[in-house]
């Protein structure tokens, strides 16, 4: 009786073998973006009408009108201007307004005007020297006797790596 209890015991015990693996981790540069040069959406001087119309700025630099809605050909505009800087040669997403998100406001009053309709140009990756300058355009939706005054509103936009 005593053997076979030791004979159970030599065959209780376990074998165990150790492994090891690699732990890695890669740190980039944090992603960022500003306005370049602090210059807003610049949708111009706009004529009031009786009729609704738009003026759309394009990321590329133009100017288009519909509807009751005319711009003075003299007058300044322009879509607002990004750069993002960050890891060299990484791609990022971009997330805008979501449409009838974005209001400018009368200076001095409380009426309205709706913005939407926001496009980028820029080509989502940066450059091997890690930044990437881009434009931001959107339309204006000017209402029929919209009430005359200077109108102001912002806008939020995100980065952020793919």
């Amino acid at each position: 009786m005593i053997s076979l209890i030791i004979f159970c015991q030599a065959y209780a015990q376990v074998s165990s073998t150790v492994s090891s693996i690699g732990i890695d981790a890669t740190i980039i540069a944090p992603i960022s973006i500003e306005n370049t040069g602090s210059t807003p959406m610049d949708f111009g001087t706009i004529s009031r009408s009786s009729t609704d119309g738009t003026v759309t700025l394009s990321p590329e630099g133009g100017r288009t009108t519909t509807g009751g809605a005319s711009v003075l050909s003299s007058s300044s505009f322009s879509a607002a201007p990004f750069t993002v800087t960050g890891e060299n040669d990484a791609s990022f997403n971009i997330t805008l307004p979501a449409d009838n998100t974005v209001e400018m406001t009368r200076l001095g009053g409380t009426e309205t005007m709706a913005v939407d309709g926001f496009l980028h140009n820029s080509t989502l990756t940066l450059s091997s020297s890690g930044s990437e300058s881009f434009s931001v355009g959107a339309t204006l939706t000017v209402n029929a006797d919209q009430i005359a005054g200077d109108y102001s509103g912002s806008f939020s936009i995100t980065v952020a790596y793919q």
